[in-house]
C-alpha cells in the first residue's frame, strides 16, 4: 500500500511539474511564438537570424565556435563540462531536473505549433542543461557570448546546433547551415 501511495505521489509531482504556467505557454500567449510575434522571429528580424547576421553563426564567427575557442569547448574547459563539474550534471545534482524540482530556472522548448518539447534548465550562467519531456538529460547548451550558445550532445560533441536570442526572453535554435529549426525555448 505505501508503495502505491509513493507512486501516486510521485505521478502527481511530476505532472503538476510539467505543466506550463500560461503567461510562459505559446498556445496561450502568441506574444511568446516567433510565429505571431516578428519581434522575435528570426523570419522577420533579421538581426536575430544568423544567415544574415554572421555575428550570431558560430560557422562565420571563430569567437563562438568551440572549435576555434577553447574557453566554449567543453572537451577542453571542464568547468563547463557536466560531466566534470558535479554541480552541472543531472546525475549528481537532482535539483537540476525540472520534474524533480518545483523551483527550477530556465527555458521551455516549443515546436512551431507550440507544442511542448522539452526543459532547458540553468545550471549555472553559462550551461542550459537540456531535457525531454520525461525528465531525461539529453544534451547541453554553452553559451558562447551573450547572444548565442552551443548545444553538445551527452559525448561532449558540438552537435553543430546553436541557438540565439530571440531580442525578448528566449532563444531559436538553428542546425548547421544556419537555418532556423523552428524550435523556440521561452
Amino acid at each position: 500500500m505505501k508503495l502505491v501511495l509513493l507512486f501516486v505521489f510521485i505521478s502527481l509531482f511530476q505532472f503538476a511539474n510539467a505543466q506550463i504556467p500560461m503567461k510562459r505557454n505559446p498556445q496561450y500567449n502568441q506574444t511568446l511564438s516567433p510565429y505571431f510575434n516578428e519581434r522575435i522571429s528570426p523570419e522577420k528580424n533579421l538581426k536575430i537570424n544568423p544567415l544574415y547576421n554572421w555575428h550570431l553563426n558560430p560557422y562565420s564567427n571563430a569567437a563562438i565556435n568551440p572549435g576555434s575557442n577553447a574557453l566554449i569547448n567543453p572537451k577542453l574547459n571542464t568547468r563547463i563540462n557536466p560531466h566534470f563539474n558535479e554541480l552541472l550534471n543531472p546525475f549528481r545534482s537532482l535539483s537540476l531536473n525540472p520534474l524533480m524540482n518545483s523551483n527550477w530556472t530556465g527555458f521551455y522548448l516549443f515546436d512551431k505549433e507550440g507544442n511542448h518539447l522539452g526543459y532547458y534548465v540553468q545550471g549555472d550562467q553559462q550551461v542550459l542543461i537540456c531535457f525531454d519531456l520525461k525528465g531525461k538529460w539529453t544534451g547541453y547548451l554553452v553559451q558562447t557570448d551573450n547572444k548565442t550558445y552551443n548545444y553538445f550532445d551527452l559525448n561532449d560533441e558540438w552537435t553543430g546546433i546553436f541557438a540565439c536570442t530571440d531580442s525578448d526572453s528566449g532563444v531559436n535554435l538553428f542546425n548547421r547551415e544556419g537555418e532556423w529549426t523552428g524550435n523556440y525555448a521561452k
